[in-house]
């Protein structure tokens, strides 16, 4: 994978090499692996592209960020009208068959397959005197077995589109068949008896139910603005679920009850956009998206007025959004809001009335190209970048979009490969009746796997045939058969009404989770995942671990090389904090800060926060009796310079200074090495760290409901930690350099519900800190033994560089040495791990037996596949 490296000649530096040459170690020297804005065309040259046709995007000739946090306006310059040109051509002079295009934004969809070969392609900006500024000819090449993914073009879907209405929530040549199929359906029942309630309780102003008291007491501009649109989508969203009950029980029966009150009701909440209260970003789109269905779904009963009034509100905040996404949207990281949900509203908007204003043209030209540009992940490892908890904020996006686009097109959106890997993001991220991996905002809070997300596997299931996700869903629902009823308009993630309409059925249960391999990688965004029995979750030893190159801007964390462990679907070393707020302190300095999740500090001091704090996974080995990743952090500590997270600190008072946690970076190298030694619940854990110069090494674990147990064991450290079922995690930590080490139950600073969001006491946590004394390298061993009561704990034992654990004996530098090496054997089972700098030069050689049979893997670092 060479595309990252391609017009960064400093990206990475070249460690060591094995015999024949080939790169074993690669250490990467940019600032940043991914970029807040783009920065890099795609595709790079000479790549060697994942799919045909390619997706052409280049960095904005004026890239910006926009607003910084929700609420608060950013500091941003009218964005200048651009326009743009580009050609594609097997001939590097671009003089014969030539394909070209000109766009008003920064990427170009050739809705063409591309011969196998060499391609050479080139952008240019167009200024405002009509010259062409070019750049440079970037080359790729299609090979003969690149997958094919070529949707129509938006002229030809448009030219099979209906003029009738409605065409988005159901097109109307079905509506009668939808009528049949759901006359029994408890889950349509669900939205009539919502709607029979609405009419029953007459609306009242924003202003005489919106509750400020909690808002005036907030001194903080940051935190004002955060619990005020707080408060006001309370109201709003409550009436959304309100409008679109009305909207869908009417497309349920044709009772033209609901219609009445569906309209009325909401030109009252549109005209609270002249309201005080009335703020921020999703508020505004559940304005869009309600007019949208109104208009879409009524649009057979209303009156000239009430289809002007619907059509002026669309066009009017249509626009709006319209205008802040093109020439950002498609080069921003992920902007979280707009692929979250205002971005699917506009597309629906858009769709609902194209042909009809002419606003709509372009809305709908956007959309749907930037769809196939870039979404539906940021990547094709399927997993996603900004935790568990905000992934399911995605959810009607990325099932709603494509079912609708297919749906009128004739093409399977779905068949894009990102969806069955994201399958088993989904299964493994968190499998039934457990908690999830954890690792981005409000991670804490996913305790079990909810409507939405078994929702959103069945779609898969339907959508892709997919038996995994069918088996993900069975098993959940032979224990919770009303689980997709608990989603019930959850605002981002419940799919009743795509159940409601779908003709796909769900596959039958054909394969058992239990099937599933224990370990799982996904590379590109960073995370892996490792189980002992995913299939039964009372018996299941889980440990999740990130080392991501997103960093920990947008709504992941500074947690680079952090790892988590489960047993039985509950937490036990686990990342401590609350998430309080989005920027408040203690969001800043005790949740999301480093020293909040089980990762290392260095001199006490973090991770930085944006994308420049980033780690990476420079490889790894999916096994049957032993399985094994490596993260690399190398470049994520030291002081905050992103732009955009300074701007976020100055206006919500952050300090990001030596006291708080961040300060020049003292590290020069930190590799994590996990292990899992097959289904025992053993994994190890070695680090191999060095430093710029003589530092304190700080090592980190954490438990969320009990206190650990620490005694000095071996020429060790036992800690013991528990969660409140049967769950124990037992590490063993050794280390090159003498240990001290304290515990403590009382955050670096307090967690307060300042929001009143979750109406409790936020409780303390517990944090164990193992301090070497100052040295330029260290390497710390963990042997952590992960199970329930219904066995006893694993004897350890250490003899020097020697620790035997059941029939597995591991070797590592513990007397100091200054080559990092880490030997692995289990002679019964005939499997071994050997990374070693004197005997392989960096490289790790795996041997395993996988069906009986012996399986050996040589294993060298691979940059990720990334492109912005």
């Amino acid at each position: 994978m060479k595309k990252i490296l391609l017009g960064l000649p400093a990206f990475c530096l070249l460690m060591s090499c094995n015999s024949s040459g080939q790169t074993a170690v690669i250490k990467v020297a940019e600032k940043t692996m991914m970029h807040e804005v783009r920065a890099t065309p795609s595709p790079l040259n000479d790549a060697h592209v994942a799919v045909n046709p390619p997706r052409f995007m280049w960095p904005d000739k004026f890239p910006h960020l926009g607003s910084v946090l929700d609420g608060v306006p950013g500091q941003v310059d009218e964005k200048p009208k651009v326009l743009y040109r580009i050609r594609i051509s097997q001939d590097k002079n671009f003089q014969k068959d030539v394909l070209t295009g000109e766009r008003a934004w920064a990427f170009f969809n050739p809705f063409q397959c591309l011969a196998p070969g060499k391609w050479y392609w080139q952008h240019a900006y167009v200024t405002p005197e009509g010259n062409e500024e070019w750049s440079p000819v970037y080359q790729f090449y299609i090979n003969k077995d690149t997958p094919e993914f070529n949707p129509p073009a938006l002229e030809k879907v448009l030219a099979g589109y209906p003029s009738h209405h409605p065409r988005v929530l159901l097109d109307a040549d079905d509506w009668e068949e939808i009528i049949a199929k759901n006359k029994n359906n408890p889950e349509a029942r669900a939205y009539i008896d919502k709607a029979v309630r609405c009419i029953s309780h007459p609306l009242k102003h924003l202003w005489e139910e919106i509750d400020t008291t909690n808002v005036v007491t907030l001194t903080n501009l940051v935190q004002r603005k955060s619990a005020l649109i707080r408060e006001s989508r309370k109201i709003v969203d409550r009436e959304e679920a309100n409008v679109e009950a009305l909207v869908r029980a009417y497309l349920l029966t044709k009772d033209k009850k609901y219609y009445r009150e569906g309209i009325d009701r909401l030109s009252e909440i549109l005209s609270w956009q002249e309201s005080k209260y009335f703020a921020g970003d999703f508020n505004l789109s559940t304005l869009l998206s309600m007019s949208t269905s109104t208009y879409d779904g009524f649009y057979g009963l209303l009156s000239p007025e009430e289809k002007q009034l619907l059509l002026d509100n669309i066009r009017n905040i249509g626009d709006k959004f319209y205008n802040e996404y093109v020439n950002h949207l498609e080069n921003r990281i992920a902007d979280n809001h707009v692929w979250q949900m205002t971005f699917r509203i506009l597309t629906m908007a858009a769709f609902a009335t194209v042909g009809e204003i002419p606003e709509a043209s372009v809305w709908t030209d956007y959309c749907y190209n930037e769809w196939i540009s870039r979404l539906p992940g940021l990547n094709k490892d399927g997993a996603w970048h900004n935790g568990d908890a905000y992934f399911h904020v995605n959810i009607r996006t990325l099932i709603e979009i494509p079912a609708f686009f297919s749906r009128i097109s004739g093409f399977n959106f779905f068949a894009d490969p990102w969806y069955n890997n994201n399958a088993l993001y989904v299964i493994y991220q968190q499998p039934p009746f457990s908690k999830s991996g954890g690792h981005g905002n409000s991670h804490e809070g996913q305790h079990t796997p909810n409507g939405g997300r078994v929702g959103y596997a069945d779609a898969i299931a339907r959508e892709c045939n997919n038996p995994w996700a069918a088996a993900y869903v069975h098993e959940i629902m032979q224990e919770d058969p009303d689980i997709f009823s608990k989603a019930f308009e959850t605002k981002p993630a419940d799919l009743t009404w795509y159940r409601c309409i779908t003709k796909k059925e769900r596959p039958a249960y054909s394969m058992r989770l239990s099937d599933l391999p224990a370990c799982k990688i996904f590379s590109q965004t960073g995370t892996a995942l490792m189980h002992t029995d995913i299939g039964h979750h009372t018996n299941n030893a889980m440990l999740s671990f990130r080392s991501s190159p997103y960093g920990s801007t947008s709504h992941a964390l500074a947690n680079q090389n952090a790892f988590n462990t489960f047993f039985g679907g509950k937490a036990i070393f686990y990342s401590s904090g609350h998430r309080t707020g989005f920027t408040d302190d203690h969001c800043m300095y005790a949740y999301r800060n480093t020293r909040a999740h089980n990762s290392i500090l260095v001199n006490g001091m973090g991770q930085k926060i944006g994308t420049e704090g980033y780690g990476w996974i420079p490889r790894y080995y999916e096994g049957e009796e032993i399985s094994y990743v490596v993260g690399d952090a190398s470049n994520a500590y030291g002081k905050v310079i992103s732009p955009l997270w300074l701007e976020r600190g100055r206006l919500s008072g952050t300090r990001f200074t030596p006291e708080m946690g961040w300060d020049e970076n003292k590290l020069d190298f930190f590799r994590r090495h996990i292990v899992q030694l097959g289904r025992s619940g053993l994994f190890v854990i070695y680090d191999e760290l060095t430093g710029k110069e003589p530092v304190k090494w700080n090592y980190l674990l954490h438990t969320v409901e009990l206190p650990m147990e620490v005694v000095e064991e071996g020429g060790g450290l036992r800690i013991l930690g528990k969660n409140k079922v049967d769950g124990v995690s037992v590490a063993h930590l050794f280390s090159s350099q003498k240990m001290t080490y304290a515990q403590t139950d009382t955050f670096f600073v307090a967690a307060v519900d300042w929001k009143k969001r979750l109406g409790k006491t936020l409780p303390n946590h517990y944090h164990f800190t193992a301090t070497t004394s100052p040295s330029n390298q260290v390497c710390f061993l963990n042997v952590i033994d992960v199970h329930g009561n219904n066995r006893a704990d694993a004897v350890v034992d250490r003899e020097g560089n020697r620790i035997t654990v059941k029939e597995w004996v591991i070797e590592c530098n513990l007397d100091g040495g200054e080559k990092a090496f880490l030997r692995i054997e289990n002679k019964k089972k005939g499997v071994s791990l050997n990374f070693d700098y004197d005997l392989n030069n960096g490289a790790t050689t795996i041997v395993d037996q996988v069906g009986g049979k012996r399986v050996e893997k040589k294993l060298v670092d691979t940059l990720p596949d990334l492109e912005i």
